[in-house]
């Protein structure tokens, strides 16, 4: 399949993308066919129309509908709605993926809401600091005051600066030579956001999984249908991770337990012996319930958030106070 040529090349915001997926989605679900969906939104939503016109010329010339979006949407996305439409799972996964942008930007929206304040107090202090530098020094050296306590907070914090900027470098240069699953592997274990991750990818491998074992397929057949996505992403390597699993005959509950983005709970589900439709099927409302518990505890974090940055406002405040006041007690004491 052909991506977009550079000079084709559409800027489709995430607001826009959430609008067409949940659009699409709803109208898919309701009974409407995908032509028709297609023909409603370019009627509802004038600017939806050049990417409806895309897709449809695609599905005309004997393509997917996933074709029309190649090079719009990330790989991830575009596996997920790949797997959907070749197993007629699309409405669900177009409902699902639009929901989740939905919500992603809701989130976004509150985020910067609880930040603007904060940051407009860092801004006032910065401001301040600048003002003590360039005005309150020179008036203290004129007094006979000594700055060398001030000046060894700044040679600190330039420091601190220097090592923290090096240190992100040089983790970020690391980070992007790693394979695929191990930058996943990585990102999961970060601090505080690393259940973020863990939770968005489990939520992803389940929703996935389910519809392959709703089809009836068994593990060794998901191996097969998952080597032929594109090298290098998410899914296809861990179809290559599960196909090395298998030749070294070991089974699937040895790689779930290998990685922090495998839910452990998909070995109880493939250890009930139900038929691997049901297993799929219950998979589905395993997904759901991840989903949910991934935006709260979104929901959460961004509500940490705030008050963090006032702990670390009121320390920088502390901070500044002592740089005004030490050089003054110091040569007050050696006088």
């Amino acid at each position: 399949m052909k991506s977009l040529r550079k000079d084709d090349k559409i800027n489709w915001s995430i607001k826009q993308q959430t609008l067409f997926f949940k659009t699409l989605g709803d109208l898919i679900y309701s009974g409407f066919s995908l032509k028709q969906s297609l023909n409603d939104i370019m009627i509802f939503f004038p600017k939806q129309s050049k990417i409806c016109r895309i897709i449809q010329e695609k599905i005309e010339m004997g393509n997917t509908f996933c074709s029309g979006l190649e090079g719009l949407v990330n790989q991830d996305t575009y596996n997920q709605l790949f797997i959907a439409e070749r197993f007629g799972f699309l409405s669900r996964s177009l409902k699902q993926i639009g929901s989740l942008k939905e919500k992603r930007e809701e989130q976004r929206r509150k985020l910067v809401g609880v930040l603007l304040y904060p940051v407009m107090l860092l801004i006032m202090l910065g401001g301040l600091s600048i003002a003590m530098h360039f005005l309150w020094q020179p008036q203290m050296a004129d007094l006979g005051i000594k700055a060398t306590s001030t000046n060894r907070y700044n040679i600190w914090g330039l420091l601190g600066l220097s090592v923290t900027f090096v240190g992100i470098c040089h983790e970020t240069r690391r980070y992007s030579k790693l394979p695929i699953l191990k930058q996943r592997q990585k990102l999961c274990k970060l601090p505080v956001i690393g259940s973020l991750f863990r939770e968005y990818y489990a939520y992803y491998i389940t929703f996935n999984l389910a519809i392959l074992l709703k089809e009836g397929m068994n593990i060794k057949e998901v191996y097969f249908f998952l080597k032929n996505f594109k090298e290098n992403t998410f899914l296809y390597e861990i179809g290559r991770e599960l196909g090395n699993n298998l030749e070294s005959g070991n089974d699937i509950h040895e790689l779930i337990a290998k990685y922090d983005f495998f839910p452990s709970e998909i070995s109880l589900f493939l250890q009930k012996g139900k038929m691997l439709s049901l297993v799929g099927e219950e998979l589905f409302f395993f997904s759901e319930m991840i989903y949910k518990r991934l935006t709260l505890q979104i929901n959460r974090l961004i509500e940490m958030v705030q008050p963090i940055l006032f702990i670390i406002i009121a320390i920088i405040i502390v901070v500044t106070y002592l740089r005004m006041l030490t050089p003054i007690y110091s040569n007050l004491g050696g006088a």
